[in-house]
């Protein structure tokens, strides 16, 4: 395990409406307001999303099973972000359902705001967090250096 310690500084309450892109907008939000690193919280519904839902088997690095839905589901999601280099990545996870259906999975492309997305962004500040490329996973984890 690696860790650091930060406070928290600025809190955005956030609200995307239907039709935007939840990943866009939270890169476009990050990037105006500056903010290094932090924890993002979200509730609400979603359409047209693509996630991961686990790998298709358990190997290094892993090959992503890729799930798509073009109805409406709930969503309930937690994220860490920090910058790599020159752009935020956003690491967040989310269970989506409905009636028919649940799932929990990891958006990183895609995903069509349906309604409304509610939440709350909270940076971490007396930190120096970052993301850097791991490639025995082929992932961009969390860095205390």
């Amino acid at each position: 395990m690696q860790y650091t310690q930060a406070n928290i500084g600025r809190i955005f309450a956030v609200r995307f409406d239907a039709e935007e892109d939840l990943i866009t907008e939270l890169k476009d939000l990050i990037k105006k307001e500056n903010v290094r690193s932090g924890v993002i919280h979200l509730i609400g519904a979603l359409t047209n999303t693509d996630a991961v839902i686990g790998p298709k088997k358990k190997e290094y690095p892993p090959n992503p099973e890729w799930w798509n839905f073009k109805d409406a589901k709930e969503i309930i999601g937690l994220g860490i972000f920090a910058w790599e280099d020159d752009e935020p990545k956003i690491h967040f996870h989310a269970g989506f359902g409905n009636k028919k259906e649940t799932k929990l999975g990891c958006i990183r492309t895609k995903a069509e705001v349906y309604l409304t997305v509610e939440g709350i962004v909270q940076e971490f500040i007396d930190t120096n967090i970052t993301r850097k490329l791991d490639e025995r996973y082929n992932a961009s984890l969390l860095n205390f250096e």
